[in-house]
C-alpha cells in the first residue's frame, strides 16, 4: 500500500504490541505504531547479508514526504561503493555537507564555510560527530551570545543546525543535538557614525596601515558589504574607468553583477595599495584579508590612545553610516539602495527597469566621498 498523508493520519493504533504499515513507494519504509499510539517511521533491508533496521524518527514531527527522503539517503549510503570511514568527525562532515548541499542550494555558502572555520572547526574537526553533545551546541551558541554578537550567534547555530540535520539525513546520526534549539530575537541595528565620528575613523584608520586601514576606508566610502569588500579582487578593479565590478557569485544579492563606480578619492586610495596577488586586500599574497576583530581591536586602541575614542561600533556599521549620510545628502532611498545593491523591489524593477544607474551612483558616491574628506579634513 502506498502511504498518504491521510492514510497515515487515520492509521489506528493495534490492541496490543505494535504493528507496521509498509510504503510501497520507497521499499523498506514502513511506519510503526504501537498500542499506546506513539508512531515512528522505520527502514528495514538487507545490507551484506544482514538485515538492518533504522528508526527515523517519530510521526508527526517527521513528515511523510521527510521520512521518505531520509530513507532514501539512508538506502543510498548504503549502495555506495566506498567504504565507510571508522571515526566520522565533524570536520569530514562539514565538508561533505558543504560540497553536497551548501554550494548546490545556497549562493551565500563561502559565508558558511567561512563561519564553520572562524567559530566551529577549532573545537570540534576532529571530534566524532556523535560525540557532540546538546549541551556543547548550547555552550557554542551562549559563548558567541556572551560577546554581544547575537546575530552571528543565530547564523552561526543556523549552520550548524543545517551540518547536523544533514548528517541525520545521510545516516551519521539519529537525532540532531541542535534539534529544535531557539535562536535569540534579533533587534535591528541602528548605529551609524555622525561627523565627526567618520572623521575619527577614517583619520587613525590611516594609521593603522595596509591592509585594514585602507579596507575600512573603502567600507566608509563605497558602503558595500563587509566580506565582499574584503575579498575585492585586482581583476574587478579598473582605474581608468572607476569602476568596480562585484560579479554576481560574490554577491549576497542575486541580480546580477554589481556595478560600483568609484569616486577620485577611491581611484587614489586603492592606485596607491601594493599589488601582490589576486586580492587587493591580503596579508599574505594568497588569500583575502581575515581576522577583523583582531583589527578593529587595534583600531580601537589607536583611537583610544589619540583621544579619538568613540561608542561602540562595528565594521558594518560603516554601510549603514555611508547609506545615512548619502540620505542627508539628498539623495533618494531608491538610488541609495541600489548603491548597496539591495534587491529592487516589484516586477518593473526587477524584469523591466534594467537601467544600471551608474551615472547616477556614481555622482552620489562622488557627492558622499567630497563629504569624507571635508570632514576628515576638519577633524
Amino acid at each position: 500500500m502506498r502511504l498518504t498523508d491521510a492514510r497515515v493520519a487515520s492509521i489506528k493504533p493495534p490492541e496490543t504490541g505494535q504493528a507496521e504499515h509498509p510504503d510501497a513507494l520507497v521499499p523498506g519504509l514502513r511506519l510503526r505504531v504501537g498500542a499506546g499510539g506513539k508512531k515512528a517511521w522505520t527502514v528495514r533491508t538487507r545490507h551484506n547479508g544482514k538485515q538492518l533496521n533504522k528508526t527515523l524518527g517519530s510521526y508527526p514531527v517527521l513528515t511523510l514526504a521527510d521520512a521518505r527522503d531520509r530513507a532514501r539517503a539512508f538506502l543510498l549510503e548504503l549502495d555506495d561503493p566506498s567504504p565507510a570511514p571508522q571515526r566520522r568527525t565533524f570536520g569530514e562532515l562539514a565538508t561533505r555537507w558543504i560540497e553536497k548541499r551548501a554550494k548546490v542550494r545556497n549562493k551565500t555558502w563561502k559565508e558558511q564555510e567561512r563561519r564553520l572555520e572562524l567559530h566551529i572547526l577549532p573545537d570540534w574537526k576532529d571530534r566524532e560527530v556523535g560525540s557532540i553533545t546538546r549541551g556543547e551546541v548550547a555552550d557554542l551558541f551562549e559563548r558567541l551570545e556572551d560577546t554581544g554578537a547575537v546575530v552571528l550567534a543565530n547564523r552561526v547555530l543556523a549552520v550548524v543546525s543545517a551540518v547536523f540535520n544533514y548528517a541525520v539525513e545521510i545516516g551519521w546520526l539519529d537525532y540532531s543535538p541542535a534539534y529544535r534549539m531557539k535562536k535569540t530575537p534579533e533587534k535591528a541595528r541602528r548605529r551609524f557614525l555622525n561627523e565627526s565620528e567618520v572623521a575619527a575613523v577614517w583619520n587613525n584608520a590611516a594609521l593603522l596601515g595596509y591592509p585594514f586601514g585602507s579596507y575600512v576606508q573603502t567600507l566608509l566610502l563605497t558602503g558595500q558589504r563587509r566580506t565582499e569588500t574584503a575579498r575585492m579582487r585586482w581583476e574587478h578593479v579598473d582605474l581608468k574607468e572607476a569602476r568596480w565590478i562585484i560579479p554576481a557569485d560574490e554577491t549576497k544579492s542575486d541580480h546580477g553583477d554589481h556595478l560600483v563606480p568609484l569616486a577620485p578619492a577611491m581611484v587614489q586610495l586603492i592606485s596607491a595599495l601594493p599589488r601582490f596577488g589576486p586580492f587587493v586586500f591580503t596579508s599574505d599574497g594568497e588569500t583575502a584579508i581575515s581576522g577583523f576583530s583582531k583589527a578593529k581591536q587595534r583600531l580601537d586602541s589607536i583611537m583610544a590612545s589619540k583621544g579619538a575614542e568613540i561608542p561602540p561600533w562595528r565594521f558594518h556599521d560603516l554601510r549603514r553610516t555611508a547609506a545615512t549620510h548619502l540620505q542627508r545628502l539628498g539623495i533618494g532611498t531608491d538610488l541609495i539602495g541600489r548603491i548597496l545593491n539591495h534587491a529592487p523591489q516589484g516586477i518593473t524593477a526587477t524584469v523591466y527597469g534594467l537601467h544600471s544607474y551608474e551615472n547616477e551612483k556614481r555622482e552620489a558616491l562622488e557627492a558622499w566621498a567630497a563629504e569624507a574628506m571635508r570632514l576628515k579634513g576638519g577633524a
